[in-house]
């Protein structure tokens, strides 16, 4: 079972981070991306809902995942307030 709330906390704690280190929200945006290509290599779908992500994911075009990390770190942000 995943934990969403803990997963949204450490979004918005890694968001705070890079913040304060003057990361702009296109560079994490771009990190994002990055690291659901390299995720996704090596992620191991058991579940339908996984296997589902991963799909949508791999089919996704550049600007399509751009979209997704956006939707991503808007959520992350949600977080701290």
């Amino acid at each position: 079972m995943v934990d969403i709330q803990g997963f949204r906390e450490r979004l918005a704690a890694r968001i705070e981070e890079g913040k304060e280190h003057g990361i702009s929200d296109e560079v994490m945006r771009e990190g994002i991306v990055n690291l659901g290509d390299i995720a996704m290599h090596f992620f191991k779908a058991d579940r339908p809902e996984e296997k589902l992500m991963k799909e949508l994911w791999e089919i996704s075009t550049e600007e399509e995942k751009k979209t997704l990390a956006s939707i991503l770190l808007r959520y992350g942000k949600q977080a701290l307030h």
